[in-house]
């Protein structure tokens, strides 16, 4: 008498979900896109299209490449239970509804921001996170500050930037003066504008910058902050020389020159100079430091 083999069906709990989490979470990711790519186009057509968000292109892909690097960090997830950090979503996620509904864009795009980190957070856990702490720091470079808020930072800025290239036309024997930000020259009134005070450039300068220390200097923290302190009078001295630049050009050529062209070629020519600047004294400080023990 043979018997009948027995067909054993594992119905174990864990193999039971697998197909509701599968589809859950591609329901969940089709809800990020639903949020994300409408803020992305809003980013891309008010803030990467100007002068203040034209580093946006370049931190947006540069990031998706860190993510990729560093994926190996998913290994170390640990799924974290809903509460307590899942509470920040019912402040959030209101929050971004405001922003859409305002089309106040620093509001939206900060908000879901947030929103995409405490989902990062209950997926993969703490662990991952602080694997991933620069990439997700160097995505805050995506969302720039409003105009109000750079015009006020910027105003000290752009006197002082003004005074200082006034100062030195004069000594060179310029017939030239200011008042506050607004310079005169053969007739000319040129006005130091938000994109002449150094922090726009300032902002994509870090950017770039701190991407360079991450990717060079990861492993020599201190070090990293000397050259990420050096970010700002590099900033503030290519944007001098840009100022300078344009008075000359106004006064050689005329307004419409230098309002033109001039003026946009003389913004990538300070962006590449200030990165060469930066490279410049990594060459010339890492050897330095290096003997000192701060980095290798």
């Amino acid at each position: 008498m043979t018997s009948s083999p027995v067909l054993i069906t594992d119905r174990s709990p864990s193999t039971a979900r697998q197909p509701r989490l599968a589809i859950g979470e591609w329901i969940l990711a089709l809800g990020i896109a639903a949020l994300l790519l409408p803020t992305l186009l809003r980013l891309a057509q008010l803030s990467w299209s100007t002068e203040a968000g034209a580093h946006g292109p370049i931190v947006f892909a540069t990031g998706l490449w860190l993510l990729w690097r560093d994926r190996a960090a998913l290994q170390l997830a640990v799924r974290r239970p809903f509460l307590p950090a899942g509470l920040a979503l019912v402040v959030l996620l209101p929050l971004y509804a405001v922003g859409r509904i305002t089309s106040v864009l620093m509001i939206e795009s900060l908000s879901l921001y947030g929103v995409l980190i405490t989902l990062a957070y209950l997926r993969w856990g703490e662990a991952v996170i602080r694997r991933l702490w620069f990439p997700i720091f160097y995505g805050l470079f995506l969302i720039t500050p409003p105009e109000n808020w750079i015009f006020v930072l910027t105003r000290p800025i752009k006197v002082l930037l003004s005074t200082g290239a006034v100062d030195l036309l004069a000594w060179a024997g310029f017939a030239i003066g200011s008042t506050g930000s607004m310079i005169q020259i053969e007739g000319y009134q040129l006005l130091v504008a938000t994109a002449c005070s150094g922090i726009n450039s300032l902002i994509g300068i870090s950017a770039i910058s701190l991407f360079y220390v991450y990717l060079r200097h990861d492993d020599a923290p201190r070090y990293a902050l000397v050259l990420t302190v050096l970010v700002l009078p590099i900033a503030v001295l290519t944007n001098f020389a840009r100022i300078i630049i344009l008075i000359l050009v106004t006064y050689w050529f005329g307004e419409d020159i230098a309002q033109g062209i001039a003026h946009e070629a003389a913004g990538i020519l300070m962006f590449v100079l200030a990165l060469t600047l930066f490279l410049a004294l990594d060459t010339v400080l890492h050897p330095l430091f290096r003997r000192l023990g701060w980095t290798r």
